[in-house]
């Protein structure tokens, strides 16, 4: 009889996973089959186990005792099997016959997936959600939540997912690496709530996992020009702030200078020197992107939802990304490296990168393109490359030696990524086109750009009388993005004559 318990207590556990993975998969019909099965199998169990537990104290009773006994077990077994049996979100509710193993192997699965946190991060989590926050298991429940939403909508939740996806502070699930950034660069506790806070209170519609955010966001790599070289930073806040260094020139980036002196200087000050340390504010801002989606499809399981939407949503951000990077004007949006230049002034005063002028107003020279490349310093052309249209990069293909050979003759034939005058070329379509007076090329190295990105991200699942029409479902995703120029003399741009 132990055996034949152990047994159903097994059947069980499977089949409680097998049923939450076919509620999280949108499967609702065949979920319901399933739980009806659970319910049988438990009171088989509830009955083994009433059996056993009678059998146990059989030895012990007689007569009446004995009788009176097995009644008040009868009747208590009755009332048991009057109970429903709850099966509540997607995670599923642990009967009474589970045994820990499921929460042991649910621990591994949430190690494995999300990797193992150090003891300093766990403190901090600790003191910022409450010491009885279970921080994986959260992070699984609303990303469950989340995907629910977008394949059935709000009123398919239960309130619990509502609760998990609503706008606001505590619903920001924080990953390790951000809150180790943060409290590396001196924040407290109280300062990353409050910045938390503060972002939620216009963010709108239903809060995306900061794990699904970071697999859009990684996904943009790929696909950008600017984020794959810049220097890019997670933040909790609404601006950056970042060391400006002044008195700097092409070779030196401060004011900074060695001093040689003998053995007893001249004077006190013969070695001192006088840095100016200014600031930039990188303020972050809002944007938005929209893709639309058959209801049909939605709701098939079958369909990879979470890749899919990452995909589209990611593609449409990183077009929109390179646009701002490079030529956006800082007005509501991230400030480019050209942002302003539409002028022939040596410097543009939102940026500080040189322009070097090509001595054509309708062509690429060789000429011009080696003055822009020795427009950056040394120690900065290690790490750059060259930022151009598809047009330019045409006719940049064109360019021919004294000898009349295509200057990339030999990057061409070994079948190596596009290179110029040994340097990287990279293509956006974001870029200008090369007219007189225009910006059609960057060099530089983009780690004197810098890109904040703001966790905290928001989709809102929209169907009104047209799309209902039409049997679709528009999904608008809402995040925060900065960016701006922070160390110009990394960078030069090529203008063409007037």
């Amino acid at each position: 009889m132990k055996d034949e318990l152990e047994a159903l207590r097994v059947s069980i556990k499977a089949l409680i996973d097998e049923t939450d993975k076919l509620i999280s998969d949108g499967k609702l019909e065949e979920a319901k089959v399933k739980q009806v099965e659970i319910k049988k199998l438990q009171e088989q169990a509830q009955v083994l186990k009433a059996q056993a537990e009678a059998k146990a104290a059989e030895d012990k009773m007689s007569g009446e005792l004995k009788a009176q006994q097995l009644e008040k077990e009868n009747a208590d077994l009755k009332a048991k099997l009057k109970d429903p049996v709850r099966l509540e979100g997607l995670a599923g509710d642990i009967s009474a016959l589970e045994t820990d193993t499921k929460g042991e192997a649910q621990k591994a699965t949430y190690q494995t997936r999300y990797g193992t946190i150090d003891a300093g991060v766990k403190a901090v989590l600790s003191d910022l959600y409450g010491s009885e926050f279970n921080y994986n298991q959260a992070r699984d429940e609303q990303m469950k939540a989340f995907v629910k939403y977008i394949r059935l909508g709000e009123n398919r939740l239960t309130a619990k997912e509502i609760e998990m996806l609503t706008p606001k502070w505590n619903n920001i699930i924080l990953r390790p690496d951000v809150i180790k950034s943060e409290l590396e660069a001196g924040r407290s506790v109280a300062e990353i709530k409050a910045t938390l806070v503060e972002g939620t209170l216009d963010l709108g519609g239903y809060t995306v996992p900061e794990d699904y955010r970071v697999n859009i966001i990684s996904r943009l790599v790929g696909n950008t020009v600017v984020r794959k070289r810049a220097r890019v930073v997670t933040t909790t806040r609404d601006a950056i702030e970042w060391p400006k260094l002044e008195g700097g020139n092409t070779i030196y980036t401060s004011a900074v200078r060695v001093t040689w002196v003998q053995e007893q200087p001249a004077s006190a000050t013969a070695a001192s020197t006088n840095p100016t340390f200014g600031l930039y504010r990188i303020p972050v801002h809002t944007v938005m992107a929209r893709t639309d989606f058959s209801r049909n499809l939605l709701e098939d399981s079958a369909f990879n939802l979470q890749e899919t939407i990452a995909g589209l949503f990611a593609e449409a951000m990183a077009v929109d990304e390179d646009n701002q990077f490079l030529t956006g004007t800082g007005g509501g949006t991230p400030r480019g490296v050209l942002a302003g230049r539409s002028s022939g002034a040596e410097q543009t005063p939102e940026t500080g990168v040189t322009a070097v002028v090509s001595g054509n107003a309708s062509a690429v020279t060789a000429d011009g393109l080696l003055d822009l490349v020795y427009a950056v310093a040394q120690q900065y052309r290690n790490s750059a490359a060259f930022a151009v249209s598809r047009t330019t990069q045409r006719d940049l293909r064109k360019l021919k030696d004294g000898n009349g050979r295509y200057m990339w003759q030999d990057s061409i034939q070994q079948g190596q990524p596009p290179a110029l005058l040994g340097y990287a070329v990279d293509e956006s379509e974001s870029m200008p086109t090369i007219a007189a007076n225009a910006y059609p090329i960057i060099f530089g190295s983009w780690l004197g750009y810098l890109v904040a990105d703001r966790v905290g991200m928001s989709v809102e699942r929209v169907t009104d009388s047209t799309l209902v029409g039409q049997n679709r479902v528009a999904l608008f995703a809402r995040r925060r993005l900065g960016g701006q120029v922070i160390e110009p003399w990394r960078f030069a741009a090529q203008q063409m004559s007037v």
